[in-house]
């Protein structure tokens, strides 16, 4: 598995930044990214947009696993 050395969220592109090192870097466009998700209620997108805001390297980790962003979705919904 490949480490994140620094991942940030841009808001003028909304995207999440990721460096994996010198050479590498990775950006993932949030509105793409989202779109795969199926919300259960139209305010659930809020889990997504401040996971990518305060926690961008777990989106970016979310974001590239198949079905990652959706059971985040999913869990959260549970808790709330």
């Amino acid at each position: 598995m490949t480490k994140i050395i620094f991942a940030m969220y841009n808001p003028e592109t909304d995207c999440v930044e990721v460096s994996l090192n010198d050479e590498i870097h990775v950006s993932f466009n949030c509105q793409k990214c989202n779109a795969s998700v199926r919300l259960n209620e139209p305010s659930d997108i809020a889990y997504l947009t401040r996971l990518a805001r305060e926690e961008p390297g777990l989106y970016a980790k979310l974001a590239s696993r198949n079905g990652g962003l959706q059971g985040y979705v999913e869990a959260m919904g549970e808790f709330n």
